[in-house]
């Protein structure tokens, strides 16, 4: 495995562009049209509506990622934040539940893509297409996050394509008399016969993991140039980017076909019943390639969001140093990490029948993450500097408090089966915090911040 010292440090070669583009390929554009059967149905044909409040509920949690990235440019996003701003063991706590979506988010992907390849080319298994993927985006991670962004870009450029594409085939299709007829129709947004608060706050719930590229940028904050300013732009470009695409496509899915909350047949593929309509089988087919690549890129994406989470916790002597804390020599990547997160994806080939019980764990961890990142704000700014007058109030307390009460309603909303098997996975963690805490007769090691700044600058 890699060799690391503490004087090897990231290289800084991110810029706004990069960033805006791996958090683009950590969410993928497409996500949308795999979302549309499950959600078409539970919102009662207003996806459309759900996705503008999530993304509102999103955008005061992203607020509060600008300003903790600001306090605290380096690698952990909120693990780092709520270890720094409120204490080193409800820091680990909050790393614990996140790592849950980041390890997930690799295997399902991966997952995905063996399984769509293999009814292409039946006579080639599920595994192998599974260990050819796993290995290519490890090698892509390793070798520098700055050429899985290039690599992410291209990819990400065809998604837009695509959902170009699809909203222009929409327009043609409502335009020639088919559907609705109408391009503006006003239930598509709002449905006052089929609304049930309860089913869009659930809906709601489960379209917040589809946001998660903005976090997974704030994990790159020792690669980018000038990060409290860059990462800060991109996480707000992101979520209001993202939600905006995402309301726009659902909007004219819902025209395309009004009826489609009640007539779609299998929500899991509802998508596979719209395509057709609009631009035959050749349309479905490029939508298999784009999202196959797609999946491939949010895997890249994801391995390494959670290799720089586990760099930040190992550094921090919360996971041991010499396996987790290091750097590669020769690339200037945490290697290690990618390597055993690639590994930990390669268990998706015995996953083949759990896929939707390990998805459902994303939302679980990610709102609690996010509801104690608006906190962090609260503790680092509020409470321990003292910025209470004025405007500063109203940053500092009201807008990271509604995003936490917002968090927290659409935490409640997550179904049963998710919050226990993420209740066993925060047990989990509370024994290996005990474990390293001697019965919690110790607290987490903390480290010095003034001396980890210094470094940070340096670089």
């Amino acid at each position: 495995m890699a060799e690391g010292n503490k004087n090897i440090q990231f290289k800084r070669v991110l810029t706004l562009k990069y960033l805006i583009a791996f958090g683009l390929a950590y969410l993928a554009p497409t996500v949308v049209f795999n979302y549309y059967g499950i959600i078409t149905k539970l919102s009662g044909g207003m996806m459309t509506l759900v996705y503008i409040i999530t993304t509102v509920v999103l955008i005061f949690t992203a607020y509060s990622y600008t300003r903790m990235v600001k306090a605290y440019p380096i690698a952990g996003s909120a693990y780092t934040y709520v270890r720094r701003a409120v204490n080193p063991t409800v820091g680990f706590m909050t790393g614990w539940v996140m790592l849950l979506d980041y390890l997930l988010l690799p295997m399902i992907c991966y997952l995905l893509i063996g399984v769509y390849m293999n009814e292409t080319f039946p006579q080639v298994p599920v595994w192998v297409w599974v260990v050819i993927v796993m290995l290519i985006g490890a090698v892509i991670n390793i070798v520098g996050v700055k050429t899985a962004a290039v690599v992410d870009s291209v990819i990400v450029t065809a998604q837009i394509l695509f959902t170009i594409a699809f909203v222009v085939l929409c327009v043609v299709f409502v335009s020639n008399g088919h559907s609705s007829g109408s391009l503006l129709m006003s239930s598509a947004i709002f449905n006052p016969t089929t609304f049930d608060p309860a089913n869009m706050m659930w809906a709601a719930s489960i379209l917040a993991c589809s946001f998660l590229g903005f976090d997974a940028v704030s994990t790159l904050a020792e690669e980018t140039k000038d990060p409290g300013q860059t990462i800060s732009k991109a996480i707000l470009i992101i979520v209001i980017g993202a939600g905006a695409m995402f309301a726009v496509v659902s909007y004219f899915s819902q025209i395309a076909w009004p009826e489609a909350y009640k007539d779609i047949v299998n929500e899991d593929a509802g998508i596979f019943e719209l395509l057709p309509m609009l631009g035959g089988d050749v349309f479905q087919t490029i939508f298999l390639i784009t999202d196959n690549l797609a999946s491939f890129v949010c895997a890249m994406a994801g391995l390494a969001a959670v290799s720089r989470i586990l760099f930040g916790m190992g550094r921090d002597g919360m996971l041991p140093k010499k396996i987790f804390g290091t750097l590669s020599k020769r690339f200037q990547t945490p290697v290690n990490n990618i390597i055993i997160t690639s590994l930990i994806a390669l268990t998706a080939v015995f996953y083949s029948d759990n896929l939707l019980g390990a998805a459902s764990l994303v939302s679980f961890g990610a709102l609690i993450g996010f509801t104690l990142v608006n906190y962090s704000v609260i503790g680092h700014y509020f409470i321990r500097g003292k910025k209470r007058s004025g405007g500063d109030a109203v940053r500092y307390l009201i807008l990271p408090l509604i995003g936490m009460v917002l968090c927290i309603a659409l935490w409640f909303s997550i179904d049963t089966s998710a919050k226990t098997l993420g209740g066993i996975w925060v047990v989990i963690g509370i024994i290996v915090l005990a474990a390293m805490t001697k019965g919690f007769k110790v607290q987490p090691r903390d480290m010095d911040l003034s001396e980890e700044q210094d470094e940070v600058a340096a670089g």
